[in-house]
């Protein structure tokens, strides 16, 4: 480093430890801290209190259960009348709710304080560059300001290199426009040096420019406190001393320990502060229209690439035309205007990643939108990835339960698969899905729900079903909803499977629901139309059919060597009147292992979940179920296929042969085993005792309406009397000769007693 460089750098850092001490000891520690810390410290006060509530109503607890159980026991005793004990118990779940709710409550405000302790360092710090700027410009520092400027002239025409747009622009209109702006007036020779730079750089790209050719302009600007802004074409090459403090100023990011001095910490900020220069390109909004953008320059811009238009609204690059580019917007851009200044990010469209996501609410772009705070995560992965290769893959074969009996018996989903849950509005879908989410606690599962196009208080619903249910402990919701932007809805899907794919390659499990992809469809038509892109069938793009196929494919189950993660993906594609032979169903259908079809009429016929054992089919079979399952179940599917058919049949006469009256019973029975109510997912081994039970006739002797109660106590009483049986149907294997006589022996035994009383 010459000696130069290091007294310059000296006074500037000089200068502004100086105006950082002066600002934080004169200033704004009085200033941000008189209200700030009273705010700060009243929460707290609150969480103690509320802590403190929750503890004493939870210290109560043993004493009202005891209470509780001896009167429960007196009430049996003498008239056998347990509903003093179920309000008993009502009221312990209800104090244990306002204890979680006050453990809620703490850390809200635990929440509130660290992001007030932040945004106090973020005003600090900016407080502190404003005053720096103004010190450096103001006290004396003239001198220091030009050699600043010298030097950051000569680096700048040490790295100036053109790029390949701009290089193109001199080629198609024969001349390089050259903007310089400066603190400081510009010596004749300073000018010359950037000239001779800029014709140098010409000259390596293989072009005989002559000075002619460069319209060259330089300014003194006096709003810069020093360095220079120098814009070749579209490329800004900024080594001014403002861009070099923004950049310290959005930096902080780190809070450190509660206890962390403010004045140590922005110190610390301001010491990182070094004259390295800010290269980017830049160019001019054209027009604005229905979340669509039409910008001129950058013209280096790849697609699918982040552009910036500040105020946090940002852009995705999805048209690359000759004299401009296509951009989406991503946020709220009714401030947008024509002639804005945009600049190019330089990164493709990426999301944060990581465990800090897990059981927040984040929106496409990742950004949290459930009031808990800033999301600190240093991970973040573009969202389109490549899907794993064939060798990266091995097999599906474990299976992912759902808990859902008509499901997990009839077709199977193992992790690592793709398989669509189709039909009509209003026929059980987000039922299935919530449940096959609940069904996971506990299964070491990551799950991921991808809300698109629906309402805000559906998605509220939604996550405080899983709030109550301890699910969200291992969920992270993105959500597009109805209100935004067709962007938004099309980049949502990509943005959670991103998400999903961190835990995948760390050899995690993942369940990623997409609900729905119809949505992100139309989505996606809106976009291609207002883009001028041609429209086909049902004047949906030509590329519409890649839209589903590069999310879907990118789920998987890695290879051992690969860490032997899965991603098993849950789409969602809704139909009009049961029409799965239209444009998008078909198209989903032909991506994926199978298809789950929920019929409106079984759903209007009280069968929930209405699956229709007909049309749907999982392609991976019983390779994912366990043994035990794909035992009793085997000719399940069969049989209920049988049943519709007969069942219609038998609408049109009366007289039908005994075989088949036979069949139509137990085939009733079973129907009415495989429904099930919402958020009660059932266990592997409890659906494997329930069908087995029908399946072998004990159910044959029970009257129609008695067969859920039958089920209900059947399931404790025979793990009861055999706990060893739940092992043995998890462990994957099929049950024995002398295990399935067992049980059928068990299911006997209880039958008969159910049919006695």
């Amino acid at each position: 480093m010459t000696t130069g460089y290091t007294l310059v750098y000296g006074l500037i850092n000089f200068a502004i430890l100086a105006a950082a001490l002066f600002i934080i000891g004169k200033k704004i520690v009085p200033k941000m801290f008189g209200g700030r810390r009273t705010k700060i410290e009243e929460d707290l006060k609150a969480a103690s209190a509320a802590a403190e509530n929750a503890d004493a109503a939870l210290a109560g607890i043993p004493q009202t259960n005891a209470a509780a159980e001896k009167e429960r026991a007196e009430i049996l005793r003498t008239a056998g009348d347990d509903a003093e004990a179920r309000k008993t118990a009502a009221q312990n779940e209800d104090l244990q709710q306002a204890r979680e709710r006050a453990a809620d409550t703490e850390r809200s405000i635990l929440q509130r304080s660290r992001s007030a302790r932040q945004d106090l360092t973020r005003e600090a710090m900016e407080e502190v560059i404003g005053e720096v700027r103004q010190l450096v410009k103001t006290g004396g520092y003239a001198q220091a300001c030009a050699a600043l400027t010298d030097r950051m002239v000569r680096r700048a025409t040490e790295n100036l290199h053109l790029t390949l747009g701009d290089e193109l622009g001199f080629q198609e209109n024969g001349q390089l426009s050259v903007q310089v702006r400066s603190a400081q007036a510009l010596s004749a020779e300073q000018r010359g040096c950037v000239l001779n730079a800029v014709l140098s750089a010409l000259r390596e790209c293989g072009e005989s420019a002559t000075e002619d050719e460069v319209c060259f302009s330089v300014e003194e600007d006096a709003s810069l406190a020093g360095g220079i802004y120098l814009q070749i074409g579209d490329t800004v090459y900024d080594y001014t001393l403002d861009s070099m403090l923004e950049r310290a100023k959005d930096g902080v990011t780190v809070l450190g320990h509660d206890g962390e001095d403010l004045v140590e910490l922005l110190r610390a900020q301001l010491r990182q502060v070094r004259p390295e220069p800010d290269v980017y390109q830049t160019g001019t909004v054209v027009s604005v229209s229905d979340g669509i953008c039409r910008v001129s320059g950058v013209s280096d811009a790849m697609a699918g690439e982040l552009i910036e238009f500040g105020n946090d609204l940002q852009g995705m690059v999805m048209d690359l035309e000759k004299d401009n580019i296509g951009v989406v917007l991503l946020g709220n851009y009714s401030g947008l205007q024509e002639g804005d200044r945009v600049r190019r990010s330089g990164r493709i469209i990426e999301v944060p990643v990581g465990e800090e996501l897990i059981g927040r609410v984040v929106d496409a772009l990742g950004r949290p939108i459930d009031g808990a705070g800033e999301i600190h995560t240093t991970h973040t992965l573009p969202i389109e990835g490549q899907a794993p290769g064939v060798i990266m893959r091995q097999p599906v074969s474990v299976p992912m339960q759902t808990g859902i009996k008509a499901i997990d018996a009839l077709v199977p989903i193992g992790r690592g698969q793709r398989e669509l849950i189709i039909g009509d509005r209003q026929t059980g879908k987000s039922a299935i899905l919530l449940d096959t989410i609940l069904n996971q606690k506990g299964k070491d599962m990551i799950c991921v729900y991808v809300a698109i196009g629906q309402k805000e208080s559906t998605v509220a619903g939604f996550v405080q079903k899983l709030r109550e249910r301890g699910a969200m402990d291992y969920t992270i919701v993105v959500s597009a909803s109805a209100s935004e932007s067709a962007p938004m809805l099309y980049v949502a899907p990509y943005a959670g499977c991103a998400m999903g794919e961190y835990f995948m390659h760390k050899g995690r499990d993942v369940l990623i629901i997409y609900d729905d992809l119809s949505k992100q469809a139309v989505a996606y038509r809106e976009i291609s139309l207002l883009l001028h892109r041609p429209p086909g069938r049902e004047a949906y793009p030509g590329d519409v059919f890649y839209l589903h196929s590069r999310l879907l494919e990118r789920a998987a189950r890695l290879s051992d060597e690969e860490g032997g993660g899965s991603m098993t993906a849950l789409p969602v594609i809704e139909t009009q009147a049961g029409d799965i032979s239209s444009y998008i169903p078909t198209n989903v259908i032909s991506i994926t292992d199978g298809q789950i079809f929920l019929e409106t009429d079984l759903f209007n016929a009280g069968i929930r979940p209405a699956v229709n054992v007909g049309l749907s089919v999982s392609r991976v079979g019983g390779s994912a179920q366990l043994g035990a399952m794909k035992q009793v179940a085997g000719r399940l599917r069969m049989d209920l296929a049988q049943y519709r058919e007969l069942q219609a049949f038998s609408q049109f006469g009366s007289d039908l042969d005994k075989a088949t009256r036979a069949t139509l019973h137990r085939s009733d029975r079973m129907t009415e085993v495989l429904k099930q109510r919402n958020y009660s997912p059932m266990e592997a081994a409890d659906q494997v005792i329930s069908i087995f039970a029908v399946n072998e006739g004990f159910a044959d002797g029970i009257e129609l309406g008695d067969v859920a109660a039958f089920e209900k106590g059947l399931i404790p009483y025979v793990k009861s009397h055999w706990p060893e049986l739940t092992g043995i149907i998890n462990s994957g294997r099929k049950l024995s000769k002398e295990e399935s006589d067992r049980l059928k022996e068990e299911i006997r035994t209880y039958t008969e007693s159910f049919t006695a009383a």
